[in-house]
């Protein structure tokens, strides 16, 4: 959506307009976000987008950061319940199964990934405390939240070990991502030099390897 199709902004008179607002402001961002990636996202470019005058970004959030913090608590709840829906709908899984389909939640939610590659970086360094601990609480609930559907799953896979390889994936996810999806001038060496293949992986295949590994020895027999 252009500049121009957004209505103008005017003062919020009341909580709800306020919150409104905010919400029209995480929009853009998540909007600049898709289309660019989280780290082209400015509070200058926010701003345009949403209508408003960049000064005024700073009357609802305290930073940018805290801004692409906030949407990445929202992508923690959206991957968790879709994931969540994705298992219930296909029944009982072996480790192979579990994976695939782990490894294909994160290739529907790109922009989740993204947001892991910075949350710990960047993100997390440069916001409130109120907003950090909504997105700590978020990603522990999702976790637990994915790690039972996991055991639903997968009965041998326990709780506990599927707390670990939700950890696992939420770790992995965001590495992978970043080598599967390289820039322009990245992506033209990789072409002019196959011998660097090795270097840009496919993302879901190679998740979905390292999830199988995990599960399959979380599953086997134990010394």
């Amino acid at each position: 959506m252009n500049t121009t199709d957004r209505p103008t902004f005017q003062r919020a008179r009341s909580p709800e307009h306020r919150e409104r607002r905010a919400r029209d402001l995480l929009q853009a961002a998540a909007e600049l976000a898709e289309a660019g990636g989280t780290r082209t996202v400015t509070l200058k470019g926010i701003a345009q987008r949403a209508g408003v005058h960049s000064s005024a970004v700073r009357g609802y959030f305290s930073s940018r950061e805290e801004i692409l913090l906030r949407l990445a608590t929202a992508s923690w709840q959206a991957w968790s319940r879709d994931l969540r829906q994705r298992l219930g709908d296909a029944g009982p899984l072996d480790a192979n199964g579990l994976a695939a389909s782990i490894a294909a939640s994160f290739a529907e939610h790109s922009l989740f990934c993204d947001f892991l590659a910075h949350a710990a970086v960047s993100l997390e360094r440069e916001v409130p405390i109120d907003c950090l601990h909504e997105y700590k609480s978020t990603a522990i609930r999702a976790v637990d939240e994915v790690a039972d559907a996991f055991h639903r799953a997968l009965p041998a896979l326990s709780q506990a070990d599927g707390r670990e390889v939700a950890a696992a994936a939420t770790a992995l996810a965001p590495a992978f991502w970043q080598y599967a999806n390289p820039g322009e001038t990245l992506k033209l060496l990789y072409e002019q030099v196959p011998q660097l293949a090795s270097a840009h992986p496919d993302f879901e295949r190679s998740m979905t390897g390292l999830l199988a590994a995990l599960i399959h020895g979380l599953t086997g027999p134990r010394d």
